[in-house]
């Protein structure tokens, strides 16, 4: 089950300021890091082989790690720069069962010659399994990248129906 999200932003230094220590753990689906109240800041899914990587991204934080339950709504905090929380925000746009190019997404936020900056952008989504950013793939119609690998973004978008044609197995 995807939960649903509520999406708010802020930037590195404000989240290190107002939470120096973070919870990280597993629930029945997930692997997760969260503030002390409760707010998601990194997720992806429990299958993945190595989701401790996550923990790369909170480097200045005292990590805690405890069992972690999450509930059908989730209450997200995204830290990042301007151009990351507008690139996140703008792949709920991308339809289930589509796929945007880069390109078409830097269109989509008003930035056409930041294609560059937007991959950049997706790639540091922090909650990808809830952001859709395996939706995104190259102009040229090739997949581009995956932080939990090519293997795990055909998968997905297998599951969705919108996998390119000529990279069907």
């Amino acid at each position: 089950m995807i939960p649903q999200i509520h999406l708010s932003f802020t930037s590195k230094t404000e989240f290190l300021k107002a939470y120096p220590n973070l919870f990280y753990g597993f629930d029945q689906s997930w692997f997760a890091v969260i503030t002390p109240d409760h707010k998601v800041c990194a997720l992806t899914v429990k299958t993945v082989s190595t989701p401790q990587a996550i923990l790369k991204r909170f480097p200045k934080h005292f990590l805690i790690k405890k069992p972690i339950e999450l509930s059908a709504t989730l209450s997200c905090l995204l830290v990042g720069t301007p151009l990351q929380h507008e690139v996140w925000k703008a792949l709920l746009h991308i339809p289930k069962g589509k796929t945007w190019s880069y390109q078409q997404l830097a269109h989509h936020i008003g930035r056409p010659k930041a294609a560059r900056a937007v991959a950049n952008a997706v790639g540091a989504n922090p909650i990808s399994p809830l952001l859709p950013c395996h939706r995104v793939i190259r102009n040229n119609n090739q997949l581009g990248g995956y932080s939990w690998g090519l293997e795990e973004k055909v998968r997905l978008l297998k599951e969705e129906g919108s996998l390119p044609p000529h990279l069907a197995v």
